[in-house]
Formats: C-alpha cells, sequence, structure tokens
C-alpha cells in the first residue's frame, strides 16, 4: 500500500548551521523531519575551527530557534562574556602602516565559534550520525504519492516527501543533481593560509587592543589580512584564547596548480606557516606581531583556495523533481568570506523554506518549492557574484580607495555604484563580466 506523501518526513541531507536551522524551524512547528550527517558526531572532524558572522539574518535564526533556546546564543558567540552591541564598528586597518582607515559599522553582529554553535543547534534535534550519502531516488509519477529516497555508503536508505541539500560548499546532492561539471565551484584567483594560534597573556591582550572581536587590514600590495578572536570563554585567562587570522592574496587557480605541483615544495602546516610568515614581514602590528610570535612548529595552519557556485546561472538550474529536492545554504551558493554573508544567506534560505511548508496547505510541493527557489536563486545569486567582487577589490588597493567599501557596512545587498564588474582577475575571465560563479 503507497504511504501518503503527507505523512512522510523532510529529509535533511547535513548537519550544518542550514540543515540544522531548517530542522528547528519544522520541529517548533510540528512537521516531521530527518536530519542525517556524514561526521559520526557534532564534534569538528579535526582541529580546525572559525567564527561566523551573524548581523542581518538574527531575527531569522532567532525565529526558527525560538525565544528560549535564542536566549543561549551568547554561549555560542566568540566571546560569550560581551553581550553582542546594538551599534559596534570593526576597524580597517592600512597593513602597510598599521594606522586605521575607518570603522566598518557592524550593528548587531552576532560572531559565533562554529564548532560551538554546531553543537548548540544539534542539541534536541533528531540527527542521524555516520549517513554519507551517494545516491537519491524518486518514486511517481502520482503526486499525492510521490517520493524522494536517499541512499547511504553503509547500505541503508530513508525515504521523504523532501530532501534538502545542506550538505557543504562541496554538496555530494548538487552534484548528483547537476553532474560533476556543472556543480564544480568556479575557482578565483585568489588563496589564504588560515592560522589559529594560542599567545602569551601579555601578547593576547594586545591582540585585543584595537578591537576586541575583529580587526580587517587591507595592504598596499594587494594582500589581505584578518585578526579576530576565536575563543575568548575564560576571561581572566587571556593565555587561554584562541585567535584566528589570514592573509589572503591575489594568485590565479594556474599559479596555484603549478604551485602545489613543484617538486620542490612540500606543502605541509610548517611549509605554508613559513610561506605565510614571509607574507607578513610586508605588515605592520598588529599583523606583523601576531606572526612573529607564532612558533614555526604550528600545525593549526590551513591552506585555503577560493571559489564559488552562482545559482541564477541558466546552466546552474536543477531539476527539483516535482518539488521533491531542493538545496539550501552553502550547497545551492557557496560564497566568498570577505564580505561575511555566507550564514546570512543560508539562514534567510533556512526561513523562506519553513515558512512555506508551514503555510503549504493544498499547495502541492512543486508550486512551494518553485516559490523557494524562485526567491532564492536571484537573491542568493546576486551575493554570490558580489562578494566575489568584493574579494577582488579588497586586494586592489586602488579600487579599494574609491570604492563605497569605505562607506558602507556590512549589511544585505549593496550600493548600485558596487556593482561594478572587476576589470583584473590574473588573466582569467571574471565570472562577474560571465555567468558568475562559489565559497
Amino acid at each position: 500500500m503507497e504511504q501518503n506523501q503527507a505523512d512522510l518526513p523532510v529529509l535533511i541531507i547535513g548537519a550544518g548551521s542550514s540543515g540544522l536551522a531548517v530542522a528547528h524551524g519544522l520541529k517548533n512547528a510540528n512537521i516531521a523531519y530527518k536530519v542525517f550527517e556524514q561526521d559520526p558526531t557534532a564534534k569538528p572532524r579535526n582541529a580546525r575551527d572559525w567564527a561566523i558572522g551573524c548581523h542581518w539574518s538574527y531575527p531569522i535564526l532567532a525565529s526558527l530557534i525560538g525565544e528560549e533556546k535564542w536566549a543561549r546564543i551568547i554561549e555560542t558567540q566568540t566571546d560569550p562574556n560581551t553581550p553582542t552591541k546594538v551599534s559596534d564598528g570593526c576597524p580597517v586597518i592600512n597593513g602597510k602602516t598599521g594606522e586605521i582607515i575607518r570603522h566598518v559599522p557592524l550593528n548587531n553582529f552576532y560572531r559565533l565559534v562554529r564548532s560551538r554553535f554546531r553543537a548548540f543547534m544539534a542539541e534536541d534535534i533528531d540527527v542521524t550520525w555516520g549517513k554519507k550519502l551517494v545516491d537519491v531516488s524518486y518514486s511517481g509519477p502520482d503526486e499525492a504519492t510521490s517520493t524522494v529516497t536517499a541512499h547511504f555508503a553503509d547500505g541503508t536508505s530513508a525515504t521523504g516527501r523532501l530532501l534538502l541539500g545542506a550538505d557543504s560548499s562541496n554538496s555530494r546532492l548538487r552534484t548528483l543533481l547537476l553532474g560533476p561539471e556543472r556543480a564544480r565551484l568556479h575557482r578565483l584567483s585568489i588563496a589564504a593560509t588560515f592560522i589559529n594560534c594560542r599567545f602569551t597573556r601579555e601578547q593576547a591582550l594586545y591582540l585585543r587592543r584595537t578591537h576586541p572581536l575583529v580587526n580587517l587590514i587591507v595592504h598596499p600590495d594587494g594582500m589581505m589580512g584578518m585578526l579576530a578572536a576565536l575563543d575568548c570563554a575564560d576571561a581572566d585567562r587571556p593565555e587561554t584564547w584562541t585567535f584566528a587570522f589570514y592573509i589572503s592574496w591575489r594568485t590565479s587557480a594556474a599559479e596555484q596548480d603549478a604551485e602545489a605541483a613543484d617538486p620542490a615544495n612540500n606543502w605541509g602546516p610548517r611549509e605554508r606557516l613559513r610561506q605565510a610568515k614571509e607574507k607578513s614581514r610586508a605588515f605592520a602590528d598588529p599583523m606583523r606581531s601576531a606572526y612573529d610570535w607564532m612558533p614555526d612548529d604550528l600545525e593549526t595552519v590551513y591552506y585555503t583556495p577560493n571559489g564559488n557556485w552562482d545559482p541564477s546561472m541558466p546552466d546552474h538550474k536543477w531539476d527539483n523533481r516535482g518539488g521533491r529536492i531542493t538545496l539550501v545554504g552553502d550547497s545551492a551558493h557557496p560564497m566568498t568570506y570577505h564580505r561575511g554573508q555566507g550564514l546570512n544567506h543560508a539562514l534567510d534560505d533556512a526561513g523562506h523554506i519553513v515558512k512555506l511548508l508551514k503555510k503549504q496547505g493544498d499547495r502541492s510541493l512543486s508550486d512551494v518549492i518553485g516559490e523557494y527557489e524562485a526567491e532564492m536563486r536571484p537573491r542568493a545569486g546576486e551575493e554570490v557574484r558580489l562578494s566575489e567582487m568584493n574579494s577582488y577589490m579588497l586586494h586592489d588597493w586602488d579600487k579599494l580607495s574609491h570604492s563605497p567599501f569605505m562607506t558602507a557596512s556590512l549589511t544585505k545587498g549593496t550600493p548600485k555604484s558596487f556593482a561594478e564588474p572587476s576589470a583584473d582577475t590574473n588573466g582569467e575571465e571574471s565570472s562577474l563580466t560571465s555567468n558568475g560563479n562559489h565559497s
């Protein structure tokens, strides 16, 4: 006997920020759901951790998780001892001279530790861990009984009425929907090395003196950096604080490949740290001292190429199989991090999906998911392109000096004049001037 579609759960692939946000919204609306995650537990796979910014989307997050849980959000912040300010400003520092150029408004800016936020969001949510998606199948064609089934690497499967892909920027589900070529991230001419490190008490206090949470550092030589507090849980012991920072620079995909393939290079954490320290010598304090104080054998060093994927491109439109399958968050629109918009648009996706499912009534899933995608694609696609342009601009001193970045805050969307194409991408065609594309 066929099961009625309305009796089946919404299947969510991925227990990251967007997947868990959707799960909270569905749970609070008494809509059946199941979350499947390939990681064995909520704990990070390795020592790497980072912070994610929640600003214009914080009311969406609050509504999804509920008033009682939102009251605890401070537990997940990089500094859980200091409430988020309604009005604040992030210093933008000239990397060559150390002078503060200006302050970027950071109003209601919640800076969350990714591992802590994930564990917080996974509380009281039905997550099945250790489930790696390998395939998807569908039943049909009767809309009232049509289903979608997720198949996992361990031979098990789960059937639901809707499957949401929330499985990261390198989404397996996106590849299943579009094939490896169309689903592949668009590589950008920017790379970075991220570092997590602790310091002595005196050094830690010094590094937080300009701003307690985050400093943006732009360099006239086409580099950019960030120096930020990652975990300052123990206010009385600065020597236990962890800082996260990076230097990013312009380098084409071809240059990145050549560097990686060169037999003279043996790229591991120590070699990447050595490379980053060499770049840091062009910087003034606070960046210069932070790198000087780092031990040469530090292992928490992570080289990161940059890329994105624009869901509004015609070639990137997937078949949602009558509303039975779609993507959210980084699976749908991975973008660069310099504008701090990834989590905000992921939460916007979650808010729209939950709102539409709560009000579904007699509407078909085809109509509901069609409406979600019609809103998400242009909104997120624009942000993918704007974030890419912003990333290139931050590595071009002349463009930066004359840009609206010096007058605009990190808000949803940007001024019209901000959306002009970037001219030079180190020999690669800019996706801003063609069809745009990752994270």
